[in-house]
């Protein structure tokens, strides 16, 4: 059976338009002297919430009549329905910057990319259990980031 909540069941979500929408855009473009440059662009929707709380046995005994069965103390009451309430929406920029040398019958290519360029710091998870650090967040993009790295073709 399901649970509602304010007459709404809870076993079917219906996420509103636009909420699971991307955005994603990518490109390079050749510089002079063999120099390679790339953007990747994505805006991604934020991560769905709940709140979750956790009613103890004193607080479910005047409507259900009885103490909780098999000596459990508390049951998880949904205050939230499913994919109905979203965290912002995330934007992260990460860029490449390539140059190619040859010599002989080698091709190095040596690049520089950064991650999170923006140094965004988007929450991907929270805290979904209803109290003191509710949506508290859990997780966030990681910070700015720079790798170097190589390819060699002979």
């Amino acid at each position: 059976t399901a649970t509602t909540i304010n007459g709404e069941r809870t076993c079917r979500a219906i996420t509103p338009f636009g909420a699971n929408t991307q955005v994603k855009v990518n490109g390079s473009y050749p510089l002079p002297m063999q120099i390679l440059v790339s953007a990747t662009l994505q805006n991604l929707p934020g991560v769905s919430y709940l709140a979750t709380y956790a009613a103890p046995t004193a607080e479910v005994l005047p409507s259900l009549g009885r103490n909780l069965s098999g000596g459990t103390r508390t049951v998880n009451v949904p205050l939230v329905l499913p994919q109905t309430q979203y965290e912002n929406r995330r934007t992260q920029l990460d860029l490449r910057i390539s140059k190619i040398v040859s010599i002989a019958r080698t091709r190095v290519q040596a690049n520089v990319d950064i991650f999170n360029t923006l140094n965004a710091s988007s929450v991907l998870d929270v805290n979904n259990t209803f109290g003191p650090q509710w949506r508290q967040p859990s997780r966030i993009l990681d910070a700015r980031m720079v790798q170097l790295s190589a390819r060699i073709d002979f």
